[in-house]
Order: C-alpha cells, then sequence, then structure tokens
C-alpha cells in the first residue's frame, strides 16, 4: 500500500473518531468552579450585607455642619455598578470604601475644616474625626477681611470688623484672595503668636495689629500705643529677639516710661533700640 493511500486512510479514520465531550474534559469543570469561586468571592466583597457600611461617625465639628460631612461621605461610599432608572445596583462595601477620597472631598467642600482623619471599623462602620480652623486673628487686605487661623490660612470672609479685634496686615501684594488660601508663611504666624502670647503673659501687653510690611521685617501695635519692629528672615531667630525684648521691659523700660515709648527696634543681632 503506498504512503499516500495509508495516509488517507489515517486522515479518514481521525475526522470519523468520535469527539470528546467537552463536558467530560477536567479543565472545564475546573473552571466553573473557580467562576463559582470568583463570584461568590466578589458578592461577599461587594453586596453580603454584613460588609455595607450603616454607621457614619462624626466628631470634632463645632461650625462645620455634620449632616453635610454625612452627605458627602454617603455619596462617596456609594458605588454605582447598573443605573437604569427605574432599576439600579449599588454597593457600600467598606472594601470599596476610599479613605483617601473622602477626606479629599470633606476638604475641598469646607475651608473650615484644618484637618480631617477617616478609619474603616469593621464590618459596618466609618469614623470620621476633623479638627476645625480656630480664628487666631483677623486678616485684612485693601476693603475684604476674613478669619485667619495660627497657620496663615484664611478661611470666613467677615461682613464687619469687631470691635477689639486683633488684626494682622500684608503690605506685600495679594492677588485673588479665596478662602482656604495661605496668605501669611505659617513661620511667621508662629512668631506673631509667640510674641502675643509673651507680651499677655508677662507683661499684661495686649497687641492689636500685626503688619508684615516688607518680606523681612514685622510690625507689632501694641495696646499702648507703641510698636514694636522685628526681623523676619528666613536665617533669623524670633526667640532671641523675644528675650531681648523680655530684658528691655523688666530692666530698662518701666510701665511709667512706656506711657512715652514709641518703638523698640529689636531687628539687630547684637543690641535694641528704643525711643
Amino acid at each position: 500500500m503506498s504512503n499516500l493511500r495509508r495516509r488517507h486512510i489515517k486522515n479518514t479514520l481521525q475526522r470519523n473518531r468520535p469527539k470528546k465531550s467537552i463536558f467530560k474534559m477536567p479543565i472545564f469543570w475546573w473552571s466553573v468552579l473557580l467562576l463559582i469561586l470568583i463570584i461568590t468571592e466578589l458578592y461577599f466583597l461587594l453586596f453580603y450585607p454584613k460588609f455595607q457600611i450603616q454607621n457614619i461617625m462624626i466628631s470634632g465639628t463645632e461650625n462645620v455642619n455634620s449632616q453635610d460631612l454625612q452627605n458627602i461621605a454617603n455619596n462617596s461610599i456609594t458605588k454605582k455598578f447598573i443605573d437604569l432608572g427605574f432599576w439600579s445596583l449599588s454597593s457600600k462595601s467598606i472594601f470599596l470604601a476610599s479613605i483617601n477620597n473622602i477626606q479629599n472631598q470633606i476638604l475641598n467642600s469646607n475651608t473650615g475644616i484644618k484637618t480631617i482623619s477617616v478609619n474603616k471599623t469593621y464590618p459596618q462602620n466609618l469614623t470620621i474625626q476633623i479638627q476645625e480652623r480656630k480664628p487666631f486673628a483677623i486678616f485684612c487686605q485693601s476693603e475684604k477681611c476674613f478669619n485667619i487661623d495660627d497657620t496663615g490660612v484664611i478661611f470666613e470672609e467677615l461682613a464687619s470688623v469687631p470691635e477689639n479685634s486683633f488684626i494682622v496686615r500684608q503690605n506685600l501684594a495679594l492677588d485673588n484672595l479665596y478662602l482656604g488660601k495661605n496668605v501669611v508663611q505659617e513661620k511667621t504666624m508662629t512668631t506673631i503668636s509667640e510674641i502675643k502670647k509673651d507680651l499677655q503673659d508677662n507683661f499684661k501687653i495686649n497687641l492689636t495689629e500685626a503688619t508684615i510690611s516688607t518680606p523681612i521685617r514685622l510690625d507689632i501695635k501694641t495696646g499702648e500705643g507703641w510698636q514694636i519692629y522685628f526681623d523676619i528672615d528666613e536665617n533669623s531667630n524670633a526667640s532671641l529677639q523675644i528675650t531681648k525684648l523680655n530684658l528691655l521691659l523688666k530692666d530698662q523700660i518701666t510701665t511709667i516710661s512706656r506711657q512715652n515709648l514709641e518703638y523698640i527696634d529689636l531687628r539687630f543681632n547684637d543690641r535694641a533700640y528704643y525711643k
């Protein structure tokens, strides 16, 4: 028999051989089992009632509306997979909730919030703890005034300035004022805060105004009418200047002589001037 005929017969036999059913193949059943496991896992992760966020607990609010934060958080954790109008499929799975997304949305929604911490408490709770910005002073630029916190961020515009307020000004040009903007460097605000506390605690001297007159000069106006000039260059030593101020007020400038005092200049490392 020729090779050609043998090949023809072999091919004919192979074509006529019964095909093995796919249902009898082990790989098919392994694939089915794997698919069932994946679907089951997805169900538990996405839709199992015990893993759906039921409680959003918010703490630290005084002026910020807690219900607004609840709504923002609830919208953030709700994930819609199908929305046909008359029927939708959504999930509030604690596994899908993004802490960073919730934090960013809440911070962007309210400039009165200074810090926020969001935590998951498995299996169904979400806790949100916020720290609100506290007014440290009132920042005025041109005809606009805002509450400013101790980090230099303005967060609330004021229609009028309350009487006996402590005012912070800046002679440097500032464009596009908006809530949440950092208008004064935090280091400068820290220096102002330290000066304010020191004078009140040690000498019962109140401050009425702080003006950043140049990028390296801070002018403080006291309730007694005289001023103090500080160096706020990035290399300056605020603590040393405050120490010099304390020594002057304790040893050289008496309470009585302060009635005629015009200014104290502390901008020079090895000396201080007053008039």
